[in-house]
C-alpha cells in the first residue's frame, strides 16, 4: 500500500511539473481514455450497448434504450469539450469517430484518437478486446 501511494505522488509530481501545452494533453488524454474505459464496464454492468462518439473539438456518451441510442444522463458522462488549444484526429473524413460497446464489454471496432496541441500530440487507444491505453 505504501509503495502504490509513494508511486502516485511520484507520478502527480511529473504531471504538475509538466510544461503547459504537455500537461493539458496529459490531462485530457487521460480523462478521456478513464471515462471511455468507465463506459465498456457501464455496459456491462448494465447489460446494454453503450458508445463513445468523439469529435475534433470533444467527445460524449450513449447508452442503447430501447432499440435506439440517446445520450448518457449521467453527470460523470456528460458530453466534454477537449481543453482549449487541443484537438482530437481520428483519421475519419470528417474528423468523427464512434465506437460502441456491447453488454460484453467488446467493442464494435478498434480506435484510435490522436490529441494535438501545439507540437505536442498523444494517443488513446482502444483495442480489438476493449482495452483503452494511452502513448505514442
Amino acid at each position: 500500500m505504501v509503495v502504490i501511494f509513494i508511486i502516485g505522488l511520484g507520478a502527480a509530481a511529473v504531471v504538475l511539473n509538466l510544461p503547459g501545452d504537455e500537461r493539458a494533453i496529459s490531462d485530457d488524454s487521460s480523462r478521456f481514455a478513464a471515462r471511455v474505459a468507465a463506459i465498456r464496464d457501464e455496459a456491462i454492468l448494465q447489460s446494454r450497448g453503450m458508445a463513445v462518439w468523439v469529435a475534433p473539438s470533444g467527445y460524449g456518451f450513449e447508452q442503447r434504450v430501447n432499440g435506439a441510442w440517446e445520450p448518457v444522463n449521467d453527470h460523470a458522462m456528460r458530453s466534454t469539450n477537449w481543453s482549449s488549444g487541443t484537438q482530437a484526429v481520428t483519421g475519419e473524413s470528417d474528423g468523427q469517430a464512434r465506437i460502441s460497446f456491447d453488454s460484453t464489454g467488446l467493442p464494435s471496432g478498434p480506435l484510435d484518437v490522436k490529441l494535438v496541441r501545439g507540437d505536442r500530440e498523444t494517443l488513446v487507444r482502444v483495442d480489438g478486446a476493449g482495452e483503452v491505453s494511452v502513448g505514442g
